[in-house]
């Protein structure tokens, strides 16, 4: 639970693009204003964490041929990309950059594949020499070799040992979420993703458990070890209506 959480207006009932300037009628006043988490304490990244490790082990064991990488940056690379990035400056232009970079590197991909290629990946910053921005992630290809020679930026690190990437390589890149780099104290990391990330389990057995069922629904989500967590937020707006999910908000 967020230690800094504060409330606002429900855009819901607002005149908007989505009603049509139609206010919904108010059947509780509870839900005139919703709590949303600042985003940046412990407990907000600790809760980011936990909703990426179960939507990135969803999405392994869905697609088997996730691979692991590392995407570095060359002092090169980094000045050219630089030269793009207007009216930021500092962690925001680092970010930034690995932004235009992955932006790129997807539009090489499409040209020669015709398609996207599905990936996860987050941002961080070196700690040793030039202190360069970089990747850990995962990408979902057949085309490992490829990958290098796609990304053209720097150095591309990929395990040499074919290995299914699964919850260890998972643990491995979300520790970034939380990690403390007491060097770069103000740093966020920036993920960078495809949409849909672990949306296999909409279509599990499993999640036919959470429908809705008023007073009954089960809102959580059960691990392979059988321990029963919160649902990650992606999976409850696609499992519930607006109307469901109001109602679970204020059941008693």
């Amino acid at each position: 639970m967020c230690l800094y959480p504060k409330l606002i207006n429900n855009p819901k009932y607002r005149a908007n693009k989505k009603n049509g300037g139609n206010i919904p009628a108010v059947s509780d006043n509870r839900v005139l204003q919703v709590p949303i988490g600042c985003g940046n304490c412990i407990e907000c990244r600790k809760q980011k964490k936990r909703e990426w490790q179960i939507r990135l082990y969803e999405e392994c064991e869905e697609n088997k041929n996730g691979v692991f990488v590392t995407l570095t940056f060359s002092n090169e690379s980094i000045r050219e990309l630089g030269k793009e990035i207007k009216n930021l400056d500092g962690y925001e232009r680092d970010n930034a950059i690995a932004t235009l970079a992955v932006r790129r590197f997807l539009e090489r991909w499409r040209k020669k594949y015709k398609k996207s290629v599905r990936h996860w990946l987050i941002t961080e910053l070196g700690h040793n020499g030039t202190e360069n921005i970089h990747l850990h992630g995962i990408i979902w290809t057949d085309k490992k070799e490829d990958i290098n020679n796609i990304w053209n930026y720097g150095f591309t690190w990929i395990p040499k040992k074919d290995k299914k990437v699964g919850e260890r390589a998972v643990n491995y890149i979300i520790k970034y979420i939380t990690k403390t780099d007491i060097k770069h104290s103000t740093y966020k990391p920036k993920i960078l993703c495809s949409k849909g990330i672990g949306k296999g389990y909409l279509k599990k057995p499993q999640s036919k458990i959470n429908k809705y069922m008023g007073k009954e629904t089960k809102e959580t989500y059960t691990t392979k070890q059988g321990y029963k967590i919160a649902m990650p937020i992606y999976y409850r707006n696609n499992i519930y209506t607006e109307e469901e999910r109001e109602k679970q908000s204020t059941k008693i």
